[in-house]
């Protein structure tokens, strides 16, 4: 089982085929040559109509089948996302680091995350550092944390469902709507933490009241992620926090296996996520598809190689979990000083071969 930290993860920003048969076009118009062509076509048609049908694809996209476009949710039919929180360097912006390590793993990632406070700069405001670029190629996540970094000033929930926000939350639902492609919001995820001495009741109103004020805005691009830890000796404390059906689009959770970090047990990955995701399916949230918001694996003590591994088994154990829909690699070291990069021997390259898996070949909206 996975653990969750003494503190919250560092992630306070810098301020990231079905073929068509085509008839030849003969250029001369000899009688000839025109009866090569009858018997050509006579023979073509009975091969053709005695082949198995191909799948309904998309108008305009012949290599996907219908039955695989994304919902208006942005749910893949037919395997799952494949993400990455990759941290932005100031020097560079988070677009650049962004191709790079697309360069390196050999692959486009469908999916991004970034962390925003809820103040009124750059820390806080939505589509920074170049995020709407990015997001034109790619799915973008926003994790939306009730605090403003500058100062480590914590807001409560309370203040927020009294409306002392709403400056704020209309000023990112206009955003928002104006970026007019889907994207996904995440607000205070892991709250079932326990850390703050606030109630689920006060958390569900703040949620309620930010997503009441997308949606008086015309923000309806806006899809709502409920996140919690994951860490199952929590569960007992996740359904409080629920606010319900219609203000949850997807559901998250963070699940890492911790091992030398926290002296942990050693787990791969089917070990430390499927607990969990058997909790969700089993009580009441299978209706909704399942996201890892964050994700990762720390070293074994005495196996180099277990790393590697660990990443290689992604797709088979994401076939035995066909309703977790997208996994986002979480790039980085946590304040605990826990390391989830894609370091040590052949774990980046095991990296790459999982995400090339076709389970993770899914059309983008």
């Amino acid at each position: 089982m996975t653990m969750p930290g003494k503190g919250r993860h560092a992630r306070r920003e810098a301020g990231l085929p079905s073929s068509r048969w085509i008839p030849v076009t003969l250029v001369a118009a000899l009688v000839a040559a025109l009866a090569i062509t009858a018997v050509v076509y006579m023979y073509a048609a009975p091969v053709e109509r005695s082949a198995a049908p191909p799948s309904p694809t998309v108008p305009g996209d012949q290599a996907t089948p219908r039955s695989c476009v994304p919902t208006s949710d942005l749910v893949p039919p037919c395997g799952a996302w494949w993400g990455m929180h990759v941290p932005p360097d100031a020097e560079r912006g988070l677009v650049d680091d962004v191709t790079a390590m697309e360069a390196r793993i050999g692959r486009k990632l469908d999916i991004v995350i970034s962390y925003h406070d809820m103040s009124e700069t750059d820390a806080g405001r939505f589509f920074r550092d170049d995020e709407s670029e990015l997001g034109e190629e790619r799915i973008l996540f926003m994790g939306w944390e009730s605090s403003i970094w500058a100062g480590d000033v914590d807001i409560p929930w309370h203040a927020i469902a009294r409306g002392e926000l709403d400056r704020v939350i209309d000023a990112q639902a206009e955003r928002v709507k104006e970026y007019g492609k889907p994207v996904l919001i995440g607000f205070d995820g892991e709250k079932d933490r326990e850390e703050s001495g606030q109630t689920p009741q006060e958390y569900i109103a703040a949620y309620k009241r930010i997503v009441d004020r997308f949606r008086q805005a015309g923000a309806d691009n806006a899809l709502w992620v409920w996140g919690v830890t994951g860490y199952y000796p929590f569960r007992d404390r996740w359904k409080p926090y629920y606010p319900g059906d219609d203000y949850v689009d997807w559901i998250s959770f963070d699940p890492y296996n911790f091992a030398t970090c926290r002296g942990a047990r050693w787990q791969d990955f089917e070990e430390t996520v499927q607990p969990t995701y058997e909790w969700f399916q089993e009580n009441g949230f299978a209706h909704k598809p399942l996201i890892l918001a964050e994700y990762g694996t720390e070293s074994h003590a005495s196996d180099p190689a277990a790393r590697a591994d660990w990443y290689r088994g992604i797709p088979a154990a994401m076939r035995e979990m066909p309703n977790l829909k997208a996994i986002i690699q979480w790039n980085n070291t946590d304040a605990d000083k826990c390391d989830f990069t894609l370091t040590g021997s052949g774990v980046l390259e095991a990296f790459s071969e999982a995400g090339k898996d076709p389970y993770f070949q899914q059309p983008l909206p």
